[in-house]
């Protein structure tokens, strides 16, 4: 015990060492001398203050004019984002520029690459001289850059995003994943360089680079969104909708394929017919999509009901509704179901669909509304024993609109004065007889009185539609 006494007071007098420890680690700093490996671009480091770094830049060039190549490398973090933007002042691109050019090692260069990408807008202060300077060094900075370079034109201003969209265009992947082909692997998908490369491979999409339509489709649920469900950039909203639809032009694809779109487009912008303002700026887009809309709500009466109602009557208003979407005389459609309809058209047709629902008033379990524009009318086609009624006028009193969301019952029933008169201001007939085509002529008659197409029995005989 005495020993350990002994040693406990030897280490108490004795004068401890006065050990300094570096600001900067040696390994630290030594590794700092060595240029990385060519993974490709760099990033600002989180631990500085850029903004501060950005003001001791300003002062060093106005006191010497010149940058150290440490200096250089950070000032290139600091061309446009930081307060104050060093792009702003030309002294300092000067040196920054300068710094690049003859310091000999490619830290300077990475960073100023990694930068300009980071930040890129054609409209950037001194972007253009940005831009000169890499395309002059890059052919020496060996890969990734030199083949970016020699291959896509990358830093060119304005080729370079072209370039580089036309090719993930034509690999069906995104502009980052091009990049990453190369060796550069840390450009952030949301940069500014991703953001307008996105945005030249949308519009090259949009004037029929890529026809093939599903390939289209993936390609910006995957690269132009985020998780497939929002916009990756917000403005990119109008060049999504154009590129999706209008190289389909005026044709209407098959029914799977315009559901897949629809699915997309009304869960990005709603339903341009109830929410006209979200499709503001896309006047093509939005037409092309309330074409196919219409489609889809006969789709979903004609479907929905033929779950519901009787065969036998049904099959013949499948078959003559068929024929007059056919013959080009509906301009719009709308469906309103009862509980049991919305919750079969969901099931089949997806969330995203829009149709109306009854508010209150009795109805019969799975009965269903088509609303429809023909010609300056519009036609109220009851499911199950329900009428067919036509307002010669759409704009009268008394007549339906389309794409309110709930109707009562009533309003969409035959009113008082209604008569299958054709001269009446509001026609109504029951569907009787179907099978001896009792109601077909009638109703045939009536919308050629309104809209000067004829459709003859022949379209819309129930043996054309088995």
């Amino acid at each position: 015990m005495s020993g350990l006494k002994a040693s406990i007071r030897t280490l108490r007098t004795a004068r401890l060492l006065d050990l300094q420890i570096p600001a900067i680690i040696r390994t630290a700093r030594e590794a700092d001398k060595i240029d990385l490996a060519d993974s490709g671009s760099e990033a600002p480091k989180p631990s500085k203050n850029y903004n501060l770094v950005a003001k001791a830049i300003l002062e060093k060039v106005k006191a010497t004019g010149e940058l150290t190549r440490r200096e250089a490398r950070d000032a290139a973090w600091c061309l446009w984002e930081t307060v104050p933007a060093l792009a702003s002042n030309g002294p300092t691109v000067t040196s920054l520029v300068k710094a690049a050019e003859t310091s000999g090692r490619r830290q300077p260069f990475r960073a100023l690459a990694s930068s300009y990408m980071a930040s890129y807008a054609p409209d950037r202060s001194r972007i253009a001289e940005i831009s000169a300077v890499l395309m002059r060094l890059a052919g020496g900075m060996g890969k990734p850059w030199a083949p970016l370079q020699s291959d896509l034109n990358l830093f060119h201003v304005v080729e370079g995003p072209q370039n580089l969209a036309r090719v993930a265009v034509e690999r069906s992947v995104s502009p980052t994943e091009v990049l990453s082909g190369y060796g550069l692997g840390a450009v952030n998908a949301q940069s500014g360089f991703a953001n307008f490369c996105i945005a030249r491979a949308l519009e090259q999409m949009r004037d029929g680079k890529e026809p093939r339509h599903e390939v289209r489709l993936q390609w910006v649920r995957t690269f132009a969104l985020r998780d497939g469900r929002e916009l990756l950039f917000q403005e990119h909203g109008p060049l999504v909708a154009d590129a999706l639809l209008l190289p389909f032009g005026d044709t209407t694809p098959e029914e799977g394929v315009t559901d897949k779109f629809l699915a997309i487009l009304l869960r990005l912008f709603g339903d341009p017919r109830s929410q006209p303002a979200k499709w503001a700026g896309m006047r093509e887009a939005a037409a092309i999509v309330r074409r196919w809309l219409t489609k889809q709500s006969l789709r979903q009466f004609l479907e929905v009901v033929d779950r519901t109602a009787v065969a036998k009557m049904w099959k013949h208003r499948r078959a003559f509704w068929s024929a007059v979407y056919d013959r080009g005389l509906i301009s719009d459609a709308w469906v309103v179901f009862s509980p049991l309809g919305a919750s079969e058209a969901r099931r089949t047709f997806g969330k995203e669909i829009s149709f109306a629902t009854f508010d209150g008033g009795p109805v019969a379990n799975g009965q269903a509304v088509l609303l429809l524009r023909v010609g300056r009318g519009v036609v109220a086609e009851w499911s199950h024993s329900g009428k067919c009624i036509i307002w010669s006028d759409a704009e009268a009193s008394g007549a339906p609109s389309l794409h309110s969301r709930t109707y009562r019952p009533n309003d969409l029933r035959a009113p008082d004065e209604a008569s299958p008169d054709l001269r009446a201001s509001v026609f109504a007939l029951s569907h009787t007889s179907p099978e001896h085509y009792s109601w077909q002529p009638k109703v045939a008659e009536k919308l050629h009185q309104m809209t000067g197409v004829r459709i003859s029995q022949s379209q819309y005989q129930v043996n054309q539609w088995r």
